[in-house]
């Protein structure tokens, strides 16, 4: 090894000093420039250990000693490939920003439970960790075997583009778009927001279903969101139904016509005279409800002082009205006598606030527990 040839180098070259300085000088000299020769021997050690280096072979330090660099930062590796080993924080740029990723992972009873992942998203302006701080149903969701996601989406009101109408502020938010192509998307190469898996881990079908050989892919993949992200909820589990098994919408907005001097949706579409089409298109779950194919959770306070509660009753009105949404709601619960397509909670004297969205999230996993079990 290289360290060893350098120690016998400085070996040899101190024999040689000592040899030369041998003879004609008393033992006390001697005894003196033994001693100086020593203290520059452990230096040259020492500087040849410590020394950083490239070399094959060679002791060094790492470049980044002292530094707290977390391998969670490493998150672009394949070694997650069939699942998050662990609580991971990773950040996703957007609009010259870093937006924050978390997955908090499961809590698994026993090594039969299976890898189940659900996706929490914020209202406007609410701090996505909220999920957990405020609510139970961050812990109860790990506690069932849910890997948590929280995104950091700021005052995000899940539209699809950015448009010229946009207030300044609001344009460096993220989209919905953003979230599904930037943040989830890249995510279905280790099994999640897919029902295909990954395609290299299939070993074959039976009874019309894909076996994969980890026999834990894909992964059951849920959407739950309050306020604004309860829109967004819905509107990912319409524009993307092969990612979610579930979804639940709490305290939504889903038709802006119903709210046309809101201005948290004039700031973000434009006034609804200069742009209508705009409050009636791609933004507007409710004039798209026929194409929802994912099962569904709704819930709203009756006593909602943001967000009327006629909000969801509304959407539920329009499902009810629906000539496609109704023959796939028939279909559903032809396969799944336990459990309907749709429920809703209407809870009386709640508002729009963590007591509610705690209690109406809780009724949301026991709807995603029953969706399972009805498999």
């Amino acid at each position: 090894m290289a360290w060893m040839v350098k120690y016998q180098r400085i070996g040899n070259f101190l024999r040689h000093i000592v040899a030369v300085v041998g003879g004609g000088v008393s033992f006390l000299g001697r005894t003196r420039i033994i001693v100086g020769i020593g203290i520059v021997a452990i230096t040259l050690l020492a500087f040849t250990l410590f020394v950083e280096t490239d070399q094959p072979g060679v002791f060094s330090f790492p470049r980044n000693l002292g530094s707290n660099v977390s391998a969670q930062s490493a998150i672009a590796d394949s070694s997650l490939v069939h699942g998050f080993a662990g609580d991971t924080v990773y950040f996703v740029q957007c609009n010259g920003k870093s937006i924050r990723v978390e997955i908090r992972v499961a809590r698994f009873a026993n090594t039969s439970t299976r890898r189940k992942m659900l996706l929490l998203l914020p209202g406007w302006n609410f701090a996505d960790t909220q999920w957990c701080t405020r609510t139970r149903v961050c812990d109860e969701a790990r506690n069932r075997g849910y890997d948590v996601m929280l995104v950091e989406m700021g005052k995000s009101v899940y539209m699809d583009s950015l448009y010229p109408q946009m207030r300044a502020d609001y344009r460096l938010h993220p989209t919905r778009t953003w979230l599904w192509d930037s943040v989830l998307k890249p995510l279905q190469k280790r099994g999640y927001f897919t029902d295909r898996g990954i395609p290299e881990d299939s070993v074959g079908t039976f009874d019309g279903h894909v076996y994969y050989r980890s026999l834990k892919l894909p992964v059951p993949t849920f959407v739950m969101g309050l306020s604004t992200g309860a829109r967004g909820a819905l509107l990912l589990a319409l524009e993307h139904p092969e990612a979610f098994q579930g979804c639940a919408g709490l305290s939504g907005d889903y038709n802006p016509l119903l709210m046309k001097n809101d201005n948290l949706m004039i700031n973000c579409l434009g006034k609804f005279d200069e742009v209508p089409w705009r409050w009636k298109g791609k933004n507007n779950i409710e004039m798209r409800i026929y194409a929802l194919k994912v099962p569904l959770f709704l819930a709203h306070g009756t006593d909602d002082k943001v967000v009327p509660w006629q909000q969801t009753e509304s959407l539920f009105k329009a499902m009810e009205s629906s000539v496609n949404f109704q023959k796939r709601a028939s279909t559903f619960q032809k396969e799944h006598t336990d459990v309907g397509f749709i429920r809703t909670l209407f809870l009386k004297g709640a508002g729009h606030n963590y007591s509610f969205w705690n209690e109406a999230g809780l009724k949301s996993l026991d709807y995603f527990d029953d969706l399972q079990s009805s498999d």
